[in-house]
């Protein structure tokens, strides 16, 4: 039987203890986990804790100030409209050389209440807005997922010979029109490990995301999942997973909870390698490119040799 990987789980304190002290992220960086969900708490339905950090924030902190550690931000369309999540995603993937990926829900336990008839992303008073519930959250995933996809890495061929810098033919609209209508495509290339990880959370089976032929979720965590979310003091759960999550409760330290770690890596669990891309850490296939028939955002470049 395949040992399964280590995952751990950080809630709104812990994000600010990890990323205040370099001792603890030094232990961290060297830990040979699969990836950290960084607020976890946001999207679990737990109570907000008295102090956190947005998700994203500490994700650019990690990237910059590590080199091995690999991570999930959890966010939800309660809060952020799906282009703007999709550009922070590409942005912390850019960042950590595809150390990253995303985790996405329903609620934002730290996010206000938006308007009655369309509190997903209204709640940021711009106006719009969509039904807060699960098909929302997976038409945000499929947003994500299109948007980091439409700026294709390997167009920019920076020639200096014709003076075309980018292949501009090949950046695409997205052209969504479900719960969000985006045409796109994103300001952003393609981070060049590939789009990233889209997890999503389910602890029973009527979370389960509302899935279809073009499904961007690569990962399900929780208990309706392939790597199911333990408490730190309980025992890891029996039966065949993928991996668990190990998390603390606000009122455990992360000291508490890299010991803990530390001891679960040693005795059952498969140590994961450090450093490199999330996607090949977890050995999950690249995702379907976007179809071959989208709408190009601009035309074809011309050479400019004056360049």
């Amino acid at each position: 039987m395949t040992k399964p990987y280590l995952a751990l789980g950080l809630a709104g304190p812990h994000l600010v203890e990890l990323t205040t002290s370099p001792s603890l992220l030094s232990r961290w960086d060297a830990l040979p986990l699969a990836f950290s969900v960084l607020g976890i708490d946001r999207i679990d339905g737990s109570a907000p804790a008295p102090v956190t950090l947005a998700s994203s924030a500490a994700g650019a902190t990690l990237a910059g100030s590590t080199k091995h550690g690999r991570f999930l931000i959890a966010a939800t369309p309660q809060r952020d409209h799906p282009y703007n999540i999709a550009r922070r995603v590409a942005s912390l993937s850019h960042l950590s050389g595809g150390r990253s990926g995303l985790l996405i829900g329903v609620r934002d336990a730290y996010a206000p209440e938006g308007p009655k008839d369309a509190p997903a992303w209204g709640g940021a008073g711009l106006g719009g807005g969509a039904p807060l519930n699960a098909q929302t959250a997976y038409d945000t995933a499929r947003a994500v997922r299109a948007l980091e996809q439409s700026w294709p890495y390997d167009s920019i061929i920076g020639n200096r010979e014709t003076g075309i810098l980018v292949e501009a033919n090949r950046i695409v609209h997205v052209d969504i029109d479900n719960s969000f209508s985006i045409a796109g495509p994103l300001n952003a290339p393609e981070p060049e490990t590939g789009a990233s990880v889209i997890a999503w959370y389910a602890e029973a089976p009527a979370d389960a995301p509302p899935v279809d032929d073009n499904n961007p979720i690569d990962l399900v965590l929780g208990g309706s999942g392939s790597v199911p979310i333990v408490v730190l003091g309980d025992e890891p759960p029996a039966g065949a997973f993928a991996g668990v999550v190990l998390r603390a409760g606000i009122e455990q330290s992360v000291n508490d909870l890299l010991s803990a770690a530390e001891r679960w890596l040693a005795d059952g669990f498969a140590p994961t390698s450090l450093g490199g891309p999330l996607r090949a850490a977890l050995n999950l296939p690249a995702p379907e490119p976007l179809p071959s028939t989208a709408r190009p955002a601009f035309p074809v470049p011309q050479p400019h040799v004056s360049l």
